[in-house]
Order: structure tokens, then C-alpha cells, then sequence
């Protein structure tokens, strides 16, 4: 896959922009489920539940539970940790989309993903072959995902 479209600044700045495991687990979880057939929207959901819940394990916290509810208009996921709730919804998933750059997004990290992906990884795997660290709130540059397109 071609990069087309960015200045030589623009390529310049891919080398600031970090993504951490947790974008990369959200974002491979919901290339998996929209591959399955779900709407996007409960596709990102389910990515950063995923992200979530994995990163909780990750502390030694126990999730305790999550389901699919409704609240007013907007689907979302409840996460109830102790006696507080906290809704997950696509704006959540959005935050990724929003800190990496929606052109840098759609353009190079969703695709890499995808990418890997298709090419039958495994999220364990795609951890391997960006080479990102174990350690929580590990992050590598958006330019190591160049790599993989």
C-alpha cells in the first residue's frame, strides 16, 4: 500500500504521533468485528471495551461486569466498577481517532492494522510485529506503522 496525499511535513509529524497497545487492541478489535458483519458503531464499541477491560486485568482489577444497554438515544456499553457506572460509547473510540488525526488514521494506522489483519495475526502477533513494549502505557511512533503497508 502507497502513502499519497501528505506533504513532507505532514510525513514529518507521523514520527510525533504516538499510539499506545491500547489503540492498537481497540482498533484490531474493531476491524475484527466489523469483518464479522457488526455496524460500525458496535464494532467501536466493542474495540474499546475490549481496551478497556483488558487494560483493567492488566492492574489487577476485576471487571465486574459489562452489557450492551440502551441509554436515551445513544448505544453504549456499561462498565460497572464498585457502585459507579460508566457508559462506553463510539465517542470513546473516537478520542483514538481524534489523538492520532483523522487523516493519519484513515490513512495509515487503521489500514496497517487492517493489514495485518487480513494477513491472519493474532492481537498477540500484531503486538510482536510492531515491536511494542509489554509495560502498560507503552507507546511507539505512528512512523513504525509504515512499515507494515
Amino acid at each position: 500500500m502507497k502513502i499519497e496525499g501528505f506533504t513532507k511535513k505532514e510525513l514529518e509529524e507521523i514520527k510525533n504521533i504516538k499510539v499506545g497497545k491500547w489503540d492498537i487492541i481497540s482498533e484490531f478489535h474493531r476491524i475484527e468485528w466489523v469483518k464479522k458483519g457488526y455496524s460500525e458503531e458496535e464494532s467501536k464499541i466493542h474495540g474499546i471495551v475490549i481496551a478497556v477491560v483488558g487494560y483493567q486485568a492488566r492492574l489487577g482489577k476485576e471487571a465486574r461486569t459489562y452489557q450492551l444497554e440502551q441509554k436515551g438515544k445513544e448505544k453504549g456499553v456499561s462498565l460497572t466498577h464498585r457502585e459507579k457506572e460508566k457508559w462506553i460509547t463510539t465517542k470513546d473510540f473516537d478520542k483514538i481517532i481524534n489523538k492520532i488525526g483523522e487523516k493519519y488514521y484513515n490513512s495509515i494506522f487503521s489500514p496497517a492494522i487492517e493489514n495485518l489483519y487480513n494477513k491472519g495475526y493474532s492481537y498477540n502477533e500484531v503486538k510482536q510485529a510492531v515491536e511494542i513494549p509489554s509495560k502498560i502505557g507503552a507507546k511507539i511512533s505512528l512512523e513504525k506503522f509504515l512499515n507494515f503497508l
